[in-house]
C-alpha cells in the first residue's frame, strides 16, 4: 500500500483514499489474444458517455475521419451536460473584446489555482486556461449559441463567463446533431461493463450490456443490476470515457467521505462510479476521491447576511460570511457530530433578504416554496419546529452583537452586513442544505489526456478520460464556470491525441 500512495497520490500532491484497495489490474480483463473474443460490432473509437465531453471528443475523431461510437447507458443522452446552465468561462473571447475586458491566461491560471488551493496539477490548469477561447469558438461554430455580454462570477478577476443560450440542454443538441451530420453513431441504454487489454497492456475495447435498463431503485445499481444481453466492441484505436462523475452514487462517496451520506444532489440518476471503478479495476490510477464541489440553492455570497441556527436548538453555529466549500463542511461537519439528519435553519431579515446581488433568483425561491417568509420569529420558530424561547434569545445575542460591533462567538465582520441583522420584519428562512454539484475525484491523466497505470505510472496505451471522469484537474474545489472549458478542452486535446496515434 505505501507503494502505491508513493506513486499513485504523493507524487501529485493528491488525497489518498481506501478506495485504491481496488486498483490493480484483474487478470479476467485481458485476453492472450483478439481471436479470443467474438466481436460483436467494430469502431476506430469508442467513446463512453453522451455529455459535453463526450460529444466534443467525438466530434472531433468523427470529424477527423474515425468511426466513432458514442455509447450511453441511460435511455437519453446528454448526463447532466443538459441539466447544467452552462455557464463557460472563456479567456480571450470576442465578447470579452467586445465589452473592453482585459483578460490573460495567467490571471485565468491565478484564479483556477486559487479556488485549487494547490491540489490541482497546473499543466491541466493551463490546458483550460490556454485552450478556452478555442473551445468556445470550437462550439460556436458547430451550433452552441452564447449571450453577448459575460458575467463577472465569484472567484474570477474578471468577467469572462459566457452564458449559455438555452444552457446544456441546447448545447447538447446542436452538438449532437453535428455529430450525427459528421456520420458519427450513438446507441442509448448500452452499458460499458468491462474494459478489455490485450497480452500486451493495450485497451482493444469493450465488454458492453445492450439494452440495459437502470434501475433507480437500488442501492447500487453497478452492483446489482444484471439486466442488458452482454455484447463485445472492439476499439482499433482507442476507448474513451467521458462517463462524468459519481455524485449520485451514495454508497461509493460515502465510503469516499461518510459526510456525504447526508447530501442531496441534482445530478442525473446515471452518475455512479461503475465507470470508475471498471478503469481501476485494469489499473487506472483514482486520483481525489474524496474531494467534492459542494452548492447551494440561494447565491453563497448572499449567506453573509443571514444567521445560521442548529435545526434542533436554535443556537448560532457559524460565521456565516465564508465560501461555499468550507460552509458546507462546516455545515456536514456539525450535523454528524450532533447525530441529526436536520439541516441548519438560515434566516434572514428584511434587509438582509433585499442585499441579495441576485434578487431574481431568491424571489424565485421565494416563490417556489423554499424560502419561507414571516412576520414574527415566532411564526418562524414554529413552522422550522424551533424552540421559539431559544430562538429568539439567539436573536436577540446576535442583534446585540450587531450593534456592539463584536461578535465574540465566531468573529463576523458586521461591517459587510449593510444594515442587515435579524430584527426588520418580514423575516425569510430556508434550510442551508449543500447540495453535491461535481465531485473533483477520478483518474489520473496525462495532458493528452490519456489514463495512466497505478503501477508504471504510464499511459495506459488506447485509453483515455476526459471532462469529469478525470482526477486531479481541479484540485479542492472546482471554480464556477469552470466544468464547461475543462470538459471541452479535454475532449479536444483528446480527440486531437487519438487521430494523431
Amino acid at each position: 500500500m505505501e507503494k502505491l500512495s508513493r506513486r499513485g497520490f504523493m507524487k501529485w500532491g493528491a488525497l489518498a483514499t481506501g478506495a485504491i484497495a481496488a486498483a490493480p489490474a484483474l487478470n479476467a480483463a485481458t485476453v492472450e489474444s483478439e481471436k479470443e473474443i467474438k466481436w460483436d460490432a467494430e469502431f476506430d473509437v469508442i467513446v463512453v458517455g453522451s455529455g459535453l465531453s463526450a460529444h466534443i471528443t467525438s466530434i472531433v475523431t468523427a470529424e477527423g475521419g474515425l468511426k466513432t461510437m458514442m455509447i450511453e447507458k441511460m435511455s437519453r443522452f446528454g448526463g447532466n451536460s443538459i441539466i447544467s446552465q452552462q455557464d463557460f468561462a472563456v479567456m480571450g473571447s470576442d465578447i470579452q473584446t467586445k465589452n473592453g475586458i482585459k483578460d490573460s491566461v495567467e490571471l485565468y491560471v491565478k484564479d483556477l489555482s486559487a479556488a485549487g488551493r494547490g491540489f490541482n496539477d497546473v499543466r491541466h490548469t493551463r490546458r483550460i486556461a490556454e485552450n478556452s477561447n478555442r473551445a468556445y469558438e470550437f462550439a460556436r461554430d458547430r451550433g452552441v449559441k452564447y449571450a453577448d455580454k459575460p458575467k463577472h462570477l465569484g472567484g474570477h478577476s474578471v468577467a469572462r463567463s459566457l452564458q449559455t443560450i438555452g444552457g446544456g440542454g441546447k448545447a447538447v443538441q446542436a452538438l449532437h446533431k453535428h455529430y450525427l451530420a459528421q456520420k458519427g453513431e450513438v446507441k442509448k441504454r448500452v452499458k460499458a461493463e468491462e474494459v478489455i487489454k490485450d497480452k500486451a497492456g493495450r485497451v482493444i475495447g469493450l465488454k458492453v450490456l445492450e439494452k440495459y435498463k437502470f434501475n433507480k431503485k437500488a442501492a447500487s445499481d453497478d452492483r446489482e443490476n444484471t439486466t442488458g444481453k452482454v455484447k463485445y466492441y472492439r476499439a482499433k484505436k482507442a476507448v474513451v470515457f467521458a462517463t462524468g462523475g459519481y455524485s449520485r452514487d451514495a454508497e461509493f462517496r460515502t465510503i469516499q467521505n461518510p459526510m456525504l451520506a447526508l447530501i442531496k444532489t441534482p445530478s442525473n440518476l446515471g452518475a455512479t462510479a461503475g465507470a470508475l471503478k471498471s478503469m481501476m479495476k485494469i489499473g487506472a490510477t483514482p486520483v481525489q476521491l474524496s474531494l467534492t464541489r459542494f452548492s447551494f440553492g440561494i447565491p453563497t455570497e448572499d449567506l453573509k447576511y443571514s444567521m445560521m441556527v442548529d435545526s434542533n436548538t436554535a443556537e448560532r453555529i457559524t460565521n456565516e460570511d465564508s465560501n461555499r466549500q468550507d460552509l458546507s463542511n462546516i455545515i456536514l461537519s456539525h450535523m454528524l457530530q450532533t447525530n441529526t439528519k436536520k439541516y441548519p435553519v438560515l434566516i434572514f431579515d428584511s434587509t438582509g433578504f433585499a442585499n441579495s446581488h441576485d434578487p431574481h433568483r431568491m424571489n424565485k425561491f421565494l416563490k417556489k416554496g423554499k424560502i419561507k417568509k414571516f412576520n414574527t420569529i415566532k411564526e418562524l420558530a414554529d413552522k422550522f419546529k424551533l424552540p421559539a424561547d431559544k430562538l429568539q434569545a439567539e436573536v436577540d445575542a446576535y442583534n446585540k452583537a450587531i450593534a456592539a460591533n463584536k461578535d465574540a462567538k465566531f468573529e463576523k465582520d458586521f461591517t459587510k452586513l449593510n444594515g442587515a441583522a435579524a430584527k426588520k420584519a418580514p423575516y425569510y428562512a430556508i434550510y442551508a442544505s449543500p447540495g453535491l454539484s461535481y465531485t473533483q475525484g477520478g483518474v489520473q491523466v496525462t495532458p493528452n489526456l490519456e489514463v495512466l497505470d497505478i503501477d508504471s505510472n504510464k499511459p495506459i496505451p488506447g485509453l483515455y478520460a476526459v471532462g469529469e471522469a478525470t482526477g486531479g484537474i481541479h484540485g479542492f474545489s472546482r471554480l464556477t464556470s469552470c466544468s464547461i472549458p475543462d470538459c471541452m478542452t479535454s475532449g479536444i486535446v483528446a480527440g486531437e491525441s487519438i487521430l494523431k496515434s
